[in-house]
């Protein structure tokens, strides 16, 4: 035999293998299932699942059913269609990633690959994917997770600016233009032939017309880490364990580059020379990798995390006795006993469906701190190189800005728990401890007994107890029949804080859906919630009568002789567009402006109509304040969007002895104590709402930019708004603090201007410790003679796509 024969047989026989095993780790009913995937590609046929009327593109290059195709037919009612045809539209259907491998477990998913012929119009394609979801849709129904992707044959060859078939729009399971070469050995190290032709996965091969080679995997750049190692932190937002063994190996590969040890070009060495065992498995040889990466390091806790990973990511049990024990039992047991774990690790591990908050907020804060420290070694790394030459800048725009609604140090945001894989996090009893040393509230997952929190770790830790109350109510952790406690306080308490938690319940949902567009633009509210008087309650010690404040229509921030304050503080629960769940904390007597100020450019800058809600928790006096508070909420939200660009609009407050003004101009709101400008007070007196005329700005920076810009900015966002002119870009720059700068750069076109400036802030020293907080890029055009803003590079197709 000869070497290309010995090769292809090699190939053919590992296929084989991966085949098996494939089906040896799939219930009965998806083993079936999984072998139809290829059948129901080849044919378009009204009895088929997937079917479509018009001329889809059918066929597989060399492809006949089996035997198993026809009982998996029989299984699920389907009759079998027999036949082959000359005219082909796919090259070939493959399954990849850790189907078949040591990572398979019975909640992953089945990755394929469609590899279609060069010459499809984008007709075709289009109604590719159409009967791509239908599949995809149709398996679902059986509890099986099947992706298809379409692939250019020519899609990984040449340079980005030649390829054909460029990479579909970023999506949930598309990596987009994050990463090429890397996706392409990923593919050769796992890829299994469900039908078509056999993939030349090996170096130098010659190719002939019954195999398919889709590019050399030798050709990685270092430029494509960056992007690759954002992709897999994004990932990481689901399953991080998973995403950080897949980070680690690009750590692995660019410690060793230009002469990186490609895992594909090591698996085929093992096939080639005969093995075949379990080891010559694209999973396992990950770990292994990782493995002699972090011992040369003498890095052992990461290894140890790692490990951890590996054994939860393949779910094999070793301390249930009844599970299966298939064909990476044997080797598993081996590792176990190297890594020398104790029976109880082993059964906390294998207990993970139970795990509650605390063990999950250890492990997913290692996670996160192993993914972020991976994160640095590869900026470092690619800090050296350009951007990605095929890295579009507006996926970038939006992955970091998702990235950094996880990774975000701000103290004002509610952390997402990552369940992992416990079905439950739901606590009968919590309490929460403060700390007066430390001013930071603690929250555990025990009842109020002193003896019950001794040795127990926080679940929890925030500045107020609405940080910690909204956290367990987003999180599951709190339930309506969750019971509250705050250690060394009355029950009264307890049982305002346990009303408060089934308030908020109520309240929250889940359907925090973000779209691509959400992430290109200024966020915005959708949820405003107010909780008042949680924790410093001025009603404890008032002792009027409640009905007596009714019938007066008394102030209720300025009531009686006193002209007390009942309101002591304000807690802004808020959901913005970009996903982000925050609490915000106002005290004293000018809380309630401090808060309205701080929600108003947030509630102007809504396109929809913002779910508001007003709980209070005061002892006494609780209606009258929900009733004050949400009509001045109410009146907030109209008189945003009333104001016009020429006026302010005054609104009168009286808090305790002072009057304030509430002043909205199209820049948000503002408060002034009126007490020394007599006739302005008189005026205010006589009528409740005031119209006064914009002063001249002068010196003001916003004066010399176009009015627009005024309504997209947003703290906390770097904005850059960009106007061609007709050989310059006039630039202006909105910081974190909406502090404007202006600059007219010469001689650039804007896509270069915005790759320069991106480089800079993804590589720059400075930058680069604020981790993700990447600018929004936007164009000023005019549309009909109007100047209008919109999001750099957007694809308005797929804008309203979840990401």
């Amino acid at each position: 035999m000869d070497e290309q024969g010995r090769f292809l047989e090699s190939a053919e026989r590992l296929n084989q293998v991966r085949i098996d095993r494939a089906l040896t780790l799939l219930p009965p009913l998806q083993r079936h299932l999984f072998q139809l995937i290829a059948h129901l590609i080849h044919h378009n046929s009204v009895y088929y699942p997937g079917y479509l009327p018009a001329e889809v593109p059918a066929g597989i290059y060399g492809y006949h059913p089996t035997r198993f195709v026809s009982q998996a037919c029989d299984v699920v009612n389907l009759p079998l269609i027999d036949g082959t045809s000359a005219h082909y539209a796919f090259e070939g259907v493959y399954a990849m990633g850790s189907t078949a491998s040591f990572g398979q477990n019975p909640q992953s998913d089945v990755d394929v690959w469609l590899v279609h012929r060069q010459d499809l119009s984008a007709q075709a394609l289009a109604l590719l994917r159409t009967k791509a979801a239908r599949l995809t849709a149709w398996f679902a129904t059986y509890q099986f997770e099947v992706n298809f992707y379409l692939v250019h044959p020519q899609q990984f060859c040449g340079k980005a600016t030649e390829r054909c078939g460029m990479p579909a729009a970023m999506a949930h399971e598309h990596s987009g233009s994050t990463q090429h070469w890397l996706l392409l050995e990923e593919f050769y190290r796992s890829q299994i032939r469900l039908g078509g032709k056999t993939i030349a996965w090996w170096p130098d091969a010659k190719l002939e017309p019954s195999l398919l080679s889709l590019g050399n995997v030798h050709q990685l750049p270092a430029s494509e880490y960056f992007g690759a190692s954002l992709w897999q932190l994004y990932k990481g937002l689901h399953k991080p364990h998973k995403a950080l063994m897949k980070v680690l190996l690009l750590e692995a590969y660019a410690s060793e580059y230009p002469h990186s040890a490609l895992l594909c070009d090591r698996l085929w060495q093992k096939t080639l020379a005969g093995d075949f065992s379990c080891t010559n498995d694209a999973y396992y040889a990950i770990y292994e990798t990782i493995e002699a990466y972090l011992l040369k390091l003498h890095d052992h806790r990461r290894l140890e995390i790692v490990r951890r990973c590996f054994y939860l990511k393949c779910g094999v049990f070793l301390s249930t006795p009844d599970q299966g024990k298939d064909w990476r039992y044997p080797q598993m047991q081996q590792l176990v006993q190297a890594w020398q774990w104790p029976e109880s690790l082993i059964l906390t591990l294998d207990g993970c469906e139970h795990w509650h908050s605390g063990q999950l907020q250890w492990f997913n804060q290692q996670l996160n701190e192993l993914l972020m420290a991976s994160y640095q070694t590869l900026l470092r790394f690619a800090s050296t190189h350009e951007l990605n030459e095929g890295l579009r800048i507006e996926e970038l725009g939006m992955l970091t800005r998702k990235l950094h609604t996880h990774f975000s140090q701000d103290e004002d945001q509610i952390a997402k728990l990552n369940l992992l894989w416990s079905c439950t996090v739901a606590e009968a009893e919590v309490t929460i401890v403060a700390s007066a040393k430390e001013n930071r509230y603690y929250l555990y997952r025990q009842g109020p007994k002193p003896q019950q929190l001794l040795g127990e770790s926080a679940i929890c830790k925030g500045k107020t107890p609405s940080a910690l109350m909204i956290w367990a109510c987003l999180n599951g952790v709190s339930t309506p029949q969750t019971t509250w406690y705050e250690l060394g306080q009355s029950h009264v308490t307890s049982r305002r804080l346990t009303d408060a938690s089934r308030r908020l319940l109520q309240f929250i949902d889940h359907d925090w859906r973000v779209s691509k567009l959400d992430l290109c633009q200024p966020w915005h509210f959708r949820k405003l919630i107010f909780l008042l008087n949680l924790d410093c309650d001025p009603t404890i010690d008032w002792r009027g009568q409640e009905m007596m404040v009714d019938v007066m229509n008394a102030n209720v921030f300025s009531l009686g002789r006193q002209k007390a304050n009942m309101l002591g503080a304000v807690d802004a629960i808020c959901l913005n567009s970009w996903g982000e769940w925050q609490c915000h904390r106002f005290e004293g007597d000018t809380a309630l402006l401090q808060a309205l100020e701080f929600v108003t450019p947030g509630l102007r800058r809504a396109t929809k109509t913002v779910d508001i809600d007003v709980i209070s928790c005061s002892h006494r006096l609780r209606q009258q304040l929900q009733l004050a508070v949400r009509n001045l909420l109410k009146q907030t939200v109209s008189l945003c969007h009333q104001v016009q660009p020429s006026s302010t609009l005054v609104q009168p407050l009286q808090i305790r002895y002072t009057r304030y003004g509430i002043f909205f101009n199209p820049l948000g709101m503002a408060y002034q104590d009126l007490s020394d400008a007599k006739s302005f007070y008189q005026q205010l007196s006589r009528s409740h709402l005031v119209t006064l005329p914009r002063p001249q700005l002068g010196d003001d920076p916003f004066s010399s930019m176009p009015k627009i810009i005024q309504h997209y900015a947003a703290k906390g966002a770097i904005q850059y708004f960009l106007r061609q002119r007709l050989d310059d870009i006039d630039v202006f720059i909105l910081d974190e603090d909406n502090q404007l700068s202006h600059y007219v750069q010469h001689g650039s076109n804007m896509s270069e201007l915005v790759n320069k400036v991106s480089h800079h802030y993804v590589f720059d020293e400075h930058y680069a410790k604020a981790r993700f907080n990447m600018p929004q890029f936007f164009q000023l055009v005019r549309v009909a003679g109007e100047l209008t803003v919109v999001p750099f590079g957007v694809d308005s197709a797929n804008q309203d796509e979840e990401f």
